[in-house]
């Protein structure tokens, strides 16, 4: 994967929308990657009863939901490019839970550019994310290094 060079990005520029599947098995290795156990993630039983969330099932993690904003910018551009591209930062900011069996569906653009000289330039992508029904379930700008 390269990264596009600084001077070839602009604002407003559009990356290709990411989908990703949050079945119980995606959910499931996440909660153990992450050593994030909560059964309102891996516990589908439990959930029913419980209901947090007011759902009777499982819901994604936040971090995932994180996870998936980032890889919107990372499948388009890289994670750490052989060319200086990489990820400098993330603020994300959940507003719904991801239901399991949900696709969650992300839109990301470029949002501003920031000119600190060669090496150090790099641009802030604010990336969507959605689930089936078309609600924002989460918002993140990423800060992405370009060469």
């Amino acid at each position: 994967m390269k990264a596009p060079a600084f001077k070839e990005v602009n604002v407003g520029d559009v990356l290709p929308d990411f989908k990703q599947f949050y079945g119980q098995d995606a959910i499931d290795h996440y909660a153990v990657a992450s050593f994030d156990m909560n059964p309102v993630h891996t516990n589908p039983a439990w959930s029913s009863r419980a209901q947090v969330f007011g759902m009777p099932e499982t819901v994604g993690h936040g971090m995932m939901t994180a996870s998936t904003m980032v890889t919107a910018v990372t499948t388009a551009w890289g994670a750490m490019t052989g060319t200086g591209g990489f990820v400098k930062f993330v603020h994300a900011k959940f507003t719904k839970p991801v239901k399991v069996g949900s696709t969650v569906t992300t839109k990301a653009k470029v949002k501003k550019k920031h000119f600190h000289g060669p090496g150090k330039d790099y641009v802030t992508i604010l990336v969507e994310a959605f689930d089936d029904s078309g609600d924002l379930i989460g918002l993140a700008e990423v800060g992405y290094n370009l060469p």
